[in-house]
């Protein structure tokens, strides 16, 4: 771990600059965009650490200063995204948290809000990114929340990622788990409708969501809703949240719901790029050669094909979301930037750009839209000390050639990045973006010991939480694990099937704490542990660079009396032929239970570990 610790700090100071940073930077000459929206200004701006100390004309550089030349440029706050989910690209691909920082701070993004991790996952990338293993733009990292039965609850993983909360009652106890984990914004799906393409799901209550609210703003945390129904805007608005985030698709806003927003402070984030029909979209020049090869081939793999029709409700739903949007600007609602980036055809970091654009189509001006990516998105999350171009804040800056302010085209143009006034080494970045071969992460070094009984608190040996996971859908399976007493090395496991046809539920043991990190099992040559039952059971490895659908696998049998199962890792396969098991990127060891609908299944485990 040592000797990966240095390797990372290294590829790190490769990323944000190998020297330390000088005690100041002056940025010197260029046309300032302070973020408010005000017309841009000659001046020089000044750095001190990770402030901005002045902003000015003919500013003197202290002795220690880098002076930076900005003529011909835009200075401007760095970019925001209220709404991405960092593990997913936006095309068919496993996961890649390096990527997709690297797509945000190549395109001038600082500032994501990340709504794909779970609570165990926030300190481990924490520690990642402080630690300079991989460059990254400031991180929100979100807990979310949701309603059973609804939105967010239904993909199968687990409560531990998305908590559930359908009364006051529960919303406290929920936040009492998720507060515990110190989250820097709260995601909470609040609204069931499906778009007219599906049944309606469950919306949380208003007394729910305002527990919610109430407790996360005792925090001095933010809010942000997923909400897309006029009737679930009204009822987000009056629980006081930050932000709807998502657009109101069903219906045209009304009056009602514009004075609520105003009255309690609540903004619009409407993700109109993961909206926007995808059928005839098109890429500005510079937006296209900005693309990451993957992203370019997904996009000519449409292209060549026939061009789809736009269905109607996809078509409907549009329109209305354009219109929503100019009402809402119109009637004094703040707008922030927000694009729901790793869902398909939205991509990390260009997808911001892309929003950005959209809004000065429906009657944005450049300098306004610039203002809701950069002021108003970062008072959405409660954030003084960030958003502008102004003593005191902090130095999250872009340097962009042209005039964005003028001509909104020119923020493909991107020449420099500051995060926290280090400069960011953008062509390393840009170089691992066209790269096929997964981030760099830490790596752990693992001892044999997985459950056998040293952990605490019902963690494993590891130290990490056991959690359970399904098939997705709203009919998914359940899985239900306990300790047995006297015994913390034996857990017994029963799980209730769902409706599916193939049903299942997994036991979830991740190696690192997230799991984010990497463990290297080398050395090893599988896995044993002990085991009773009669049902259908499999052994999978979670490993990083192979997506989950594919993960190594391998059938396994019990009996009706407690006996030993050895498997050695030769015998896991994957559905990928390209696969190939690398036991220095494992992540996880996962028990499946399976099952028929409606059906029920029992596993007793005990004295998990890796044998040699």
């Amino acid at each position: 771990m040592i000797w990966t610790r240095l390797v990372g700090v290294l590829l790190g100071l490769l990323c944000l600059g190998a020297a330390p940073p000088p005690s100041h930077v002056l940025i010197r000459g260029g046309h300032v965009f302070d973020g408010t929206g005000a017309k841009a200004v000659s001046a020089d701006v000044l750095i001190s650490g990770d402030r901005i100390v002045a902003v000015g004309p003919d500013l003197q550089a202290p002795l220690d200063s880098r002076v930076v030349d900005a003529r011909g440029m835009t200075v401007l706050p760095g970019l925001h995204d209220l709404h991405t989910h960092l593990r997913a690209p936006g095309f068919d691909a496993p996961d890649d948290l390096g990527k997709a920082y690297a797509g945000h701070l190549v395109h001038g993004v600082t500032s994501v809000n990340d709504f794909s991790v779970s609570g165990e996952m926030l300190a481990p990338i924490r520690e990642m990114v402080a630690g300079g293993d991989v460059a990254a733009p400031q991180l929100q990292l979100a807990i979310r929340l949701g309603v059973p039965g609804g939105h967010g609850t239904e993909y199968g993983w687990g409560d531990f990622f998305t908590m559930e909360a359908a009364t006051p009652r529960a919303a406290e106890l929920a936040m009492d788990r998720a507060l515990a984990y110190r989250p820097d914004v709260i995601k909470v799906f609040a609204d069931g409708w499906r778009y007219g393409r599906s049944p309606d799901i469950n919306s949380m209550s208003l007394p729910t969501l305002r527990t919610i609210v109430n407790r996360a703003h005792e925090a001095g945390i933010a809010v942000i809703t997923h909400t897309v129904t006029l009737d679930g805007a009204k009822t987000a608005a009056a629980a006081g949240v930050d932000a709807l985030g998502h657009g109101i698709g069903d219906t045209l806003v009304d009056d009602e719901l514009i004075a609520l927003m105003k009255a309690n402070g609540t903004a619009y984030v409407p993700t109109m790029v993961v909206y926007e029909p995808q059928q005839d979209r098109a890429f500005l020049p510079a937006e296209w050669e900005r693309l990451r090869p993957q992203e370019q081939a997904r996009e000519d793999a449409r292209l060549a094909r026939p061009l789809a029709v736009i269905p109607e409700l996809e078509a409907r739903r549009w329109n209305i979301l354009r219109e929503n949007l100019r009402r809402l600007r119109a009637g004094g609602v703040k707008v922030g930037i927000g694009t729901d980036a790793g869902i398909g055809g939205v991509y990390q970091g260009s997808s911001a750009v892309r929003e950005i654009r959209l809004l000065t189509e429906d009657g944005f001006t450049p300098a306004e839209a610039l203002a809701a990516a950069t002021s108003v998105s970062a008072a959405i999350l409660r954030r003084e000390d960030r958003g502008r171009v102004a003593p005191g804040q902090r130095a999250d800056l872009l340097l962009v050639g042209g005039r964005p302010d003028q001509r909104i085209e020119d923020l493909y143009d991107v020449r420099r990045v500051f995060v926290s006034g280090r400069e960011v080494a953008l062509e390393p970045l840009r170089r691992l973006l066209k790269s096929d071969e997964p981030s760099p992460l830490p790596v752990h070094r693992l001892a044999g010991p997985i459950d056998v009984g040293g952990g605490r608190d019902g963690r494993t040996d590891l130290g990490t939480l056991p959690v359970e996971t399904s098939e997705s859908g709203i009919d998914h399976s359940h899985l239900h694990y306990v300790r047995q007493r006297g015994e913390p090395g034996h857990l017994f496991l029963f799980a209730r099937m769902g409706a599916a046809p193939q049903p299942y539920a997994n036991l979830v043991l991740p190696l690192t704490p997230g799991p984010v990190h990497l463990a290297d099992a080398r050395g090893f040559d599988g896995i044993a542990f002990e085991a009773r039952g009669s049902g259908r059971y499999a052994l999978l490895l979670d490993s990083y660079g192979v997506d989950s659908r594919r993960m190594f696998r391998t059938a396994f049998t019990a009996g009706q009396t407690t006996r030993e199962v050895r498997i050695p890792f030769k015998q896991f396969s994957s559905s990928s032929e390209a696969a190939r098991l690398d036991l220095a990127r494992l992540r996880a060891v996962v028990i499946r239970l399976e099952g028929e609908p409606g059906g029920q299944e029992t596993l007793e485990l005990g004295n998990i570990r890796f044998y040699r």
